[in-house]
């Protein structure tokens, strides 16, 4: 007979493990259902009879989607907004997060109040919509890109990573002539990788998922991200149109509406779906080592 702490200790491991495969399932489904019913013809999506797996299959729903120019173009233009839009924030907040990280930094706590006030206490909607009519910014790709090139939470996980390198490296590096731009170039990135990919992983989820932004200062749908135009599908009533045009491309009566939205959804999860496995163990090396000083 087994001692009783050893019986407590199986009965809460299998009811963790139980716990967790609910969990999963929970979590699972929906993105199963949306890909079952992309797949499944327009009888079957209109009938609703859909489950786990697709009901008479078929490729029409797709190729709907990408033989339609404006989602091919806000594909597009969430590609360029996530890849420039992390570029530059890792660029901009690392190099000030480097600088930050200097106990002999000149005003360095002044420098974090003024970083830190913002985070705290946000203008709010209606002075950010003005902020960005004031700069012009109003139809123009750089709405993007501009107003998310800079975090203080960012700063303070890099800034807290970086205190714990060992500062040898670069003395070393000073001694043989290197400037901070050398140094932090060529010393402090490639030691810093698995935090600059937690960063990047936080910024790139956000840039791409990202629609009100596009929603709020782009009256131009050439420059509107697949997100927006997704919500526009699912909440403006747009389908008609998708319906339309697939119709018309496809030669097809078997395409509706419904179906478009489950198409584009899984289209806009994809991509970040595929790229979160390759960047999980720096995720969770980053997220603990820039948590904790070392």
């Amino acid at each position: 007979m087994y001692p009783k702490h050893l019986i407590y200790e199986k009965s809460a491991n299998t009811m963790i493990v139980i716990l967790l495969i609910v969990l999963c399932g929970v979590t699972i489904y929906p993105f199963l259902y949306v890909l079952a019913y992309s797949f499944s013809d327009g009888t079957s999506s209109a009938s609703r009879i859909i489950t786990f797996l697709p009901d008479h299959p078929t490729l029409e729903n797709y190729k709907a989607v990408f033989s339609n120019d404006l989602i091919l173009n806000a594909f597009g233009i969430s590609v360029a907004r996530t890849l420039s839009g992390t570029l530059l924030h890792l660029t901009v907040t690392g190099i000030a997060a480097y600088a930050i990280s200097k106990d002999d930094l000149y005003g360095k706590k002044g420098l974090m109040l003024y970083f830190m006030i913002p985070m705290f206490v946000a203008g709010g909607l209606i002075p950010s919509y003005i902020l960005i009519n004031k700069l012009h910014l109003m139809n123009s790709f750089w709405v993007y890109i501009l107003p998310g090139m800079f975090s203080t939470f960012h700063l303070i996980i890099i800034s807290t990573f970086l205190r714990g390198l060992p500062e040898s490296l670069e003395e070393s590096a000073r001694i043989d002539g290197a400037g901070e731009l050398t140094i932090f170039m060529k010393v402090v990135v490639p030691l810093s990788v698995p935090v600059f990919i937690t960063i990047a992983l936080f910024v790139g989820v956000a840039q791409w998922n990202s629609w009100f932004d596009a929603f709020l200062y782009m009256t131009d749908t050439r420059l509107h991200p697949l997100q927006t135009l997704l919500y526009k599908i699912m909440f403006e009533a747009q389908a008609k149109d998708f319906q339309q045009m697939a119709l018309m491309s496809q030669g097809k009566s078997n395409v509706t509406p419904e179906a478009i939205k489950m198409s584009t959804l899984i289209v806009s999860v994809v991509p970040a779906v595929c790229v979160y496995p390759f960047l999980q163990k720096y995720f969770v090396k980053g997220v603990t080592m820039g948590a904790v000083k070392a």
